[in-house]
């Protein structure tokens, strides 16, 4: 099971923010098989993703993603990924699709805003 549907199972309602050196870098609101995480910090996201998917390619990091978007959505659960207030991508149930289908190949991630999406260097 993926840290995300852990977390969904975990997490019922709440809000969480993350702090590294006194600067907020992360907040999380959950409620109701739905987790809203606004990325303050892109360096943070980076370094989770080259982490944990070892990737530097656009393409392997949509792979990664798809395999979590997947399991959110058996799991009944959406994730809508923000940066800096704007979302940017919607993981999960929930999701709409569109031509971003096209991008990514999976019919389980929407991309809300390709241009933010760049900046974020994913």
């Amino acid at each position: 099971m993926q840290t995300f549907t852990l977390l969904s199972h975990a997490i019922k309602s709440g809000e969480l923010q993350l702090f590294t050196d006194d600067v907020k870098v992360l907040e999380l609101k959950a409620k109701n098989q739905r987790i809203d995480l606004n990325i303050v910090d892109n360096e943070l996201l980076k370094d989770v993703l080259r982490d944990s998917v070892g990737a530097k390619s656009f393409l392997k990091k949509f792979a990664y993603l798809k395999n979590i978007a997947e399991e959110l959505k058996n799991e009944n659960v959406t994730i809508t990924v923000s940066y800096k207030g704007i979302v940017v991508l919607t993981l999960g149930s929930d999701v709409k699709t569109n031509l971003s289908r096209l991008i990514t190949g999976a019919k389980e991630i929407e991309i809300n805003n390709l241009r933010k999406l760049i900046q974020m260097g994913l």
